[in-house]
């Protein structure tokens, strides 16, 4: 599986579970995580909504910094940087979490990217 693919995976899950009803921060006069990751990373939802529907086009930075709002948001990469494991593990079943602990910090947006490495492959 080619990089560009494992990250759209990637993404398209993180993008999945915001889906299922997550909500937003308390504080968020927005009612759930997409919404409030939309408005916080000033992207539109025409482009969030276009990727959602072809996550196999490859995420521009936009597309990342929108994704690593809502892992921020659900608490799975601290205010830090850390992944949570705990929190890592429930959501996404389908990475080396061995891998995942040795990550480095997730500060950038295209930070991201590192998760790559991590993934499972089908091969």
């Amino acid at each position: 599986m080619s990089t560009t693919m494992k990250l759209a995976v990637f993404l398209f899950v993180v993008f999945s579970s915001v889906m299922e009803g997550y909500s937003a921060p308390s504080d968020s006069s927005n009612s759930t995580i997409k919404d409030y990751c939309i408005k916080e990373v000033e992207i539109s939802e025409e482009k969030v909504n276009k990727f959602e529907k072809n996550p196999d086009d490859t995420p521009d930075e936009d597309i990342m910094c929108y994704t690593h709002c809502i892992l921020v948001t659900l608490g799975v990469v601290d205010d830090d940087g850390k992944i949570i494991i705990e929190k890592f593990t429930k959501i996404f079943d389908k990475y080396d979490m061995e891998c995942v602990k040795k990550i480095p910090k997730i500060l950038e947006c295209t930070d991201l990217i590192n998760l790559n490495k991590c993934a499972a492959t089908d091969e």
